[in-house]
C-alpha cells in the first residue's frame, strides 16, 4: 500500500512532534515541513530527514495531507489553502482563532467534501486520544455531574487567545463527546491576569435533562492539575490525564442487601495520546474508518467556548471591567 505524503505546518514546541510521528509512522512519509522560522524549520527538517519548504503552497501541493501546529491565528488562511486544493487536513485545536472563522473552515471543508467525499478534516483534540479518557468513554457511564479542573503555570505561548480557547476547549470537547446532550445555558467568571485575555476561568454549563457540569481552567497556576471527575447513577470516576489513571466506583449490594462502595479497577494501558490521535487521521485518510475529532465536533466545542466568552464579558461588566 502507498504511504500517505504528509506535510506538516509549524515546527515549533507541538508541531516537532507532529514531524516526528509522521517521519515514524509505517503509514505515512514527510515530505515537508513549513515554519515562520527558517532556521527552525531546517533543523527539524533535517533531524527528520525531509524537506524545509518556504513556500506553503508549494509544501500543499507535494503531500497528501496536511497537519496544522501554527498559530491559531492563521489556521484559517493555512486550512483554506489546503481545503482548495483537495487536501486532508488536521488542525490542532482550537478549529481557529474565532468562531467567525471556524465557520468560514467547516464551510468550506462541508462544499469541497460534497466534491471530493474521500476527503477527511479533522482536529488535534488531544484528549479524546489519551488511553484514560478511551477507558472511561467505553466504560458505559453515563454522567450526570462532572468537574473538570485544568491548571498550569504561564506557558509563555498562544498568547493571542484566551485559556477558553487555549485550555477549557480541550474539557468542552470531552464533555460534549461524554454527555452527549445539547448545552442549555452558561455561566461563567473569568479574569485577564499576565495577558490582556481572561486567564483563569470558571464556567457552570447545563446540559438538556438536567445534568450539568463545572468546569476551571487557568494558565496563571503554582502547578499543573488536568483531572476530571464524572459522577453517574450509583458510579463515579476519577480520571487523571497526565498520569492517564482512571479510578472508577460503583454502588452495589452486599449478599445481605446492604449498599456498598467497590472500586472498579480499569486497567490503562499508557500511550502517547499524539501519536493515536495522529495514527487515527493517518488511517482514516487511507480509507479505514477510526474515530476523528471532526471539523463540526470542533466548531460545536468552539460555540461552547464562544457562550463561555460572552458570559465572562457579561460577567465583568456587571462588575465594572472591560476587556
Amino acid at each position: 500500500m502507498a504511504k500517505l505524503k504528509v506535510a506538516v505546518v509549524g515546527v515549533g514546541s507541538l508541531g516537532q512532534h507532529h514531524a516526528r510521528i509522521a517521519a515514524a509512522s509505517e503509514r505515512t512519509e514527510l515530505v515537508a515541513v513549513v515554519d515562520a522560522s527558517p532556521e527552525r524549520g531546517r533543523e527539524i527538517a533535517a533531524k527528520f530527514n525531509t524537506s524545509f519548504v518556504t513556500d506553503l503552497g508549494s509544501a500543499i501541493e507535494s503531500a497528501d495531507a496536511v497537519q496544522v501546529a501554527a498559530p491559531t491565528g492563521v489556521h484559517l488562511e493555512i486550512g483554506k489553502q489546503a481545503l482548495e486544493r483537495g487536501k486532508h487536513l488536521l488542525i490542532e485545536k482550537p478549529l481557529a482563532g474565532s468562531l467567525e472563522q471556524g465557520r468560514a473552515l467547516l464551510e468550506l471543508f462541508n462544499k469541497v467534501k460534497a466534491e471530493k467525499p474521500s476527503l477527511i478534516g479533522a482536529v488535534g483534540h488531544l484528549e479524546r486520544y489519551n488511553p484514560a479518557v478511551i477507558a472511561l468513554r467505553t466504560s458505559g457511564l453515563r454522567p450526570r455531574f462532572a468537574e473538570a479542573i485544568r491548571v498550569s503555570p504561564f506557558p509563555m505561548r498562544s498568547l493571542e487567545v484566551d485559556v477558553v480557547m487555549d485550555v477549557m476547549i480541550h474539557d468542552l470537547d470531552l464533555l460534549l463527546s461524554l454527555f452527549n446532550r445539547k448545552v442549555q445555558s452558561v455561566e461563567a467568571l473569568g479574569v485577564p491576569v499576565l495577558t490582556p485575555f481572561p486567564d483563569i476561568v470558571n464556567a457552570r454549563i447545563k446540559f438538556e435533562g438536567g445534568s450539568f457540569a463545572t468546569v476551571t481552567a487557568s494558565r496563571v497556576a503554582r502547578k499543573k492539575e488536568r483531572v476530571l471527575r464524572i459522577f453517574g447513577e450509583g458510579e463515579y470516576a476519577a480520571l487523571d490525564f497526565a498520569e492517564q489513571k482512571l479510578e472508577r466506583l460503583k454502588l452495589v449490594k452486599t449478599p445481605e442487601g446492604d449498599p456498598q462502595v467497590v472500586p472498579d479497577a480499569t486497567e490503562i494501558a499508557r500511550d502517547e495520546p499524539l501519536r493515536l490521535e495522529l495514527e487515527a487521521f493517518y488511517q482514516a485518510c487511507l480509507g479505514q474508518k477510526p474515530d476523528i475529532v471532526t471539523f463540526q465536533e470542533a466548531f460545536e466545542a468552539m460555540e461552547v467556548a464562544d457562550q463561555v466568552q460572552r458570559a465572562i464579558k457579561t460577567s465583568l461588566a456587571e462588575a465594572g471591567f472591560k476587556l
